[in-house]
C-alpha cells in the first residue's frame, strides 16, 4: 500500500463492501462483503472471500465505525484500483488504491483515521 509519513496506513478491522463486476467470467455484477485490514487516506488491503481482478475500478462502501456508542457507522463511498490479490487466511486479500472520494468522503475518513490512531493527519 502507498505509504507516506503523513497517511501511514493503520491497522483496521471495519466492514467494506465492493461492487464486483464479473462479466468477463460470465458471471453478474454482485456486491460482496469484507473487512478492511488495513486502511489509509491513499488505499485499503481488503480481506474477502471473493478474488478481484488485478487493475479494476472498484466500487467500496467502507464502513467505519462510531466512536460513539450505539451510533450508527459511517458510509464513505469510495471509487479505486485494484493493485493486487493473494491468497490469505484461506481468503483474498486485495490492495486497493483510492482513486476518487464521493461528497466529503475523504475528509471523513483523514477525520476517523486521525481520531482512532493520532496519525498526524492534521499536523
Amino acid at each position: 500500500m502507498k505509504e507516506s509519513l503523513n497517511h501511514p496506513p493503520c491497522p483496521a478491522n471495519w466492514g467494506i463492501r465492493f461492487l464486483c463486476d464479473c462479466r468477463n467470467q460470465d458471471k453478474n455484477i454482485s456486491i460482496h462483503q469484507g473487512i478492511a485490514r488495513q486502511i489509509s487516506t491513499h488505499g485499503v488491503r481488503l480481506l474477502s472471500d471473493h478474488p478481484i481482478c488485478q487493475h479494476k475500478k472498484i466500487a467500496l462502501q467502507l464502513l467505519i465505525p462510531s466512536l460513539e456508542k450505539g451510533a450508527p457507522h459511517r458510509i464513505v463511498k469510495i471509487i479505486g484500483n485494484s493493485i493486487l490479490t493473494i491468497m490469505n487466511e484461506g481468503k483474498f486479500l486485495t490492495e486497493i488504491e483510492f482513486l476518487h472520494f464521493e461528497e466529503n468522503g475523504q475528509k471523513e475518513l483523514e477525520k476517523h483515521l486521525h481520531q482512532r490512531f493520532h496519525t498526524g493527519l492534521f499536523a
